[in-house]
């Protein structure tokens, strides 16, 4: 083709007004191209957000469970050690608490039934009964 062909053919195009209906569809397709990309990019973001919402979730939930685990329990036989031992003790009185301890100062202090001893000699030791 000859340049003057060309330039002829050119001008025919442009003044159909097909350049402007061109530059109007690419506009709008790139324009719609771009809002399709900044969708897909909000809806990772989202996606992403989720799923460490949820990853944070069962971490803690996980982590709860570990420290709350009880302690283990003792063997049966431990459990009732103390049982038997305590069928195992003798009450006495008070004078014959007094009696295994001659010749010291000591005193009952509390109600009955859950009273302490008190050595008043030794600084306020005392043992309870």
């Amino acid at each position: 083709m000859k340049p003057t062909e060309q330039d002829r053919l050119l001008r025919e195009i442009l003044e159909d007004g097909e350049a402007a209906n061109f530059r109007a569809a690419s506009l709008a397709g790139g324009l719609d191209y771009l809002q399709r990309r900044r969708g897909r990019a909000r809806v990772a973001r989202l996606c992403f957000g989720f799923s460490a919402m949820v990853v944070l979730l069962f971490a803690s939930a996980w982590l709860c469970l570990i420290l709350r685990q009880p302690a283990a329990l003792p063997p049966v036989r431990q459990a009732q050690a103390p049982k038997a031992a305590a069928d195992k003790i003798k009450l006495i009185s008070d004078e014959e608490l007094f009696a295994l301890f001659p010749g010291r100062a000591m005193a009952l202090i509390g109600p009955r039934g859950h009273q302490e001893l008190v050595f008043l000699d030794h600084g306020g030791t005392s043992v309870q009964q």
